[in-house]
């Protein structure tokens, strides 16, 4: 019987070696960023926190049943046991702030009441050197008195503002009769005076005795108070 010999060439014969002895490459520090990624975000706390939890109460429980029964116990084990009973409760609650994080963070958006907007800009305009409106939306002055009579948590900024002529005593004094123009105004339509905070900055910025009507105004807006969920949560 004639024998056959295959040659295989030695250059592939080792890069075919090399490939199958060859340790995979590792790269730690992306698995530790996917690693990470995976643990992000108060779900997957709360998640890991109340994993601990069981762990640390099942050794509670089980400390507590063999006391039950008298069984051999040292002061060692009376130690661990309290403790696993205290971390329990202590990443139980843990658990629970990650999870009304988590719910805010969904949740928020949704106690806006009535479709509200988070903030509701408005302006009025003044005369030079007057108190006394000649430009302004009556209609969104109506609608958002009426909107704060409906929603007692809202509040106003009011910031009034004069030009830069005349001396800063007097602007000041005009920018306060100016603000209280416009809050008259919201309380007349319905918003309650303890809603309403007035800012008379007097002069604005720019440069002096310069006359303009952007800077001879009382602009308003609205602060929503933030939302949370197990607000009560210590």
């Amino acid at each position: 019987m004639n024998k056959q010999c295959i040659y295989v060439p030695f250059a592939v014969l080792v890069a075919a070696l090399a490939a199958c002895s060859a340790p995979a490459q590792k790269d730690i520090p992306a698995l530790t960023a996917g690693i990470d990624a995976a643990n992000a975000g108060h779900y997957r706390q709360a998640i890991m926190h109340e994993e601990i939890a069981e762990e640390k109460l099942e050794e509670a429980d089980e400390a507590l049943a063999h006391w039950k029964k008298d069984h051999y116990w040292n002061i060692n084990d009376r130690q661990k046991a309290l403790d696993a009973a205290r971390e329990a409760a202590e990443h139980r609650l843990a658990s629970e702030k990650e999870m009304c994080q988590w719910l805010t963070q969904v949740h928020s958006q949704n106690h806006l009441k009535d479709g509200a907007v988070s903030a509701q800009y408005s302006a009025v305009f003044f005369a030079d050197g007057s108190a006394v409106p000649y430009k302004y939306e009556e209609h969104e002055i109506a609608i958002l008195g009426s909107y704060l009579e409906a929603h007692p948590d809202v509040s106003v900024n009011i910031e009034a503002y004069t030009d830069t002529v005349g001396s800063a005593a007097s602007n000041q004094s005009l920018s306060e009769r100016r603000a209280s123009t416009v809050r008259d105004m919201l309380v007349k339509n319905g918003a309650k005076v303890q809603q309403l905070h007035v800012k008379a900055l007097g002069k604005a910025h720019g440069p002096d005795n310069t006359r303009d009507q952007q800077h001879r105004i009382v602009s308003m807006v609205t602060i929503h108070p933030a939302y949370a969920d197990c607000s009560d949560l210590k």
